[in-house]
């Protein structure tokens, strides 16, 4: 059976070979939710937005932050829930959250279990390297193999039309469908930005070369002397001390904060209290950070990679900057810092779109549009799971 899956090409027959059959119940699987990344927020967002209570859902974590020997032992406890609920819930739809290397091997495993069971199953593709996963770390036979993951699924949900047509590529008569990433709205009582703060650069993300954050520390020592107070916060998880050791060697090092992960009270209080957000990422799926922070009309400063350019359009709703541009973003930086009308106005229009493009409520309508397609009810007021 393995062997056929790998060897097999199934891009030219996808429509043959995708089932059709009825849906009472979603089993999603993805990442620990009391862990960090993209798609826990993804999932924690559907969680408090009332997903789970909407629908019969039950969910299987993966992965769990730790050892190799956590993350072996939390893969293969998943896979037996998963093969347990295959047969115990009534008529699974599997909602897979996927993303590159081997959070996507995890998963492959998922798919498969699902197809052995004849079960439907959605691959959510989160991540912003996909497509170097796939074009430029896997060869022949893996690329097979990937391909069949995406044949054989009953949809594909992509963050962003132009991750919609990256996806194609792979498997070009899978049905790929785009469901964005969403936020809920905070409070509009929590944009005041606080006025008695020192004006701060925020940055939250995986902190390294590919969120472009060594490119915003020497953005940032290039404006600090213009900006006396000015702090940059660098939250997240990743590359810490390498981050610490370029701001020594830019004398800037009393001025880069990086505290770390924050919990979500923490970071709400940056969000709202903050001067700028900054994501000068060089590869993207559908931020969801970038996303929070419109959602708090912070002006915003990130460049045009992944989705990003469906969400930002530059000088309307925030600025875009070339990734690896570092000259381009200090002098965006300092635009902003020196104009506080661009600043509210920019803030105001990132929160508008959020309201009328990126909102949770939104999203779970979409998702439930999706899920009605594979027969799946919402369960009714007061029913108990």
């Amino acid at each position: 059976m393995l062997e056929s899956i790998v060897t097999s090409d199934d891009c030219d027959n996808t429509a043959a070979r995708r089932p059709a059959v009825a849906c009472r119940s979603v089993l999603m699987v993805g990442t620990d939710l009391d862990g960090m990344g993209g798609v826990r927020a993804v999932v924690r967002g559907y969680l408090d937005g009332g997903l789970f209570e909407r629908y019969r859902c039950v969910y299987v974590a993966t992965h769990r932050a730790g050892s190799a020997w956590i993350k072996t032992v939390t893969a293969l406890r998943a896979w037996v829930k998963v093969a347990v609920y295959l047969r115990k819930l009534d008529a699974p739809l599997v909602h897979v959250q996927t993303a590159s290397r081997a959070s996507f091997w995890r998963k492959s495993v998922v798919c498969l279990m699902a197809r052995w069971a004849g079960r439907p199953y959605l691959l959510h593709v989160h991540g912003g390297e996909f497509m170097q996963f796939y074009e430029q770390e896997s060869g022949p036979l893996t690329q097979r193999f990937i391909r069949s993951i995406f044949a054989h699924a009953a949809l594909v949900i992509a963050l962003s039309e132009e991750w919609r047509e990256r996806l194609l590529r792979i498997c070009p008569t899978a049905p790929v469908e785009v469901l964005h990433n969403a936020v809920a709205l905070p409070n509009t009582a929590g944009l005041l930005r606080l006025e008695d703060r020192e004006p701060t650069l925020l940055f939250l993300g995986n902190l390294g070369k590919g969120k472009g954050t060594y490119d915003l520390v020497r953005a940032f020592a290039r404006v600090a002397p213009l900006f006396p107070r000015l702090k940059l916060i660098c939250a997240g998880v990743g590359s810490l001390d390498e981050v610490r050791q370029l701001a020594t060697q830019l004398d800037v090092s009393d001025r880069v904060v990086c505290p770390g992960w924050l919990n979500p009270e923490r970071k709400n209080a940056e969000l709202a209290s903050g001067t700028l957000f900054i994501l000068p990422s060089y590869a993207e799926g559908m931020p969801m950070a970038l996303l929070e922070a419109m959602s708090w009309g912070l002006p915003v400063i990130a460049t045009p990679v992944g989705g990003i350019p469906q969400v930002i359009e530059h000088d309307v709703n925030g600025l875009l900057v070339p990734a690896g541009d570092i000259d381009g973003l200090a002098a965006n930086i300092t635009r902003l810092m020196k104009d506080p009308a661009l600043r509210e106005r920019l803030g105001a229009a990132a929160r508008t779109t959020i309201e009328t493009g990126f909102s949770l409520d939104e999203a779970l309508d979409h998702l439930s549009r999706i899920y009605r397609r594979f027969g799946l009810e919402a369960r009714a007021a007061g029913e108990i799971a």
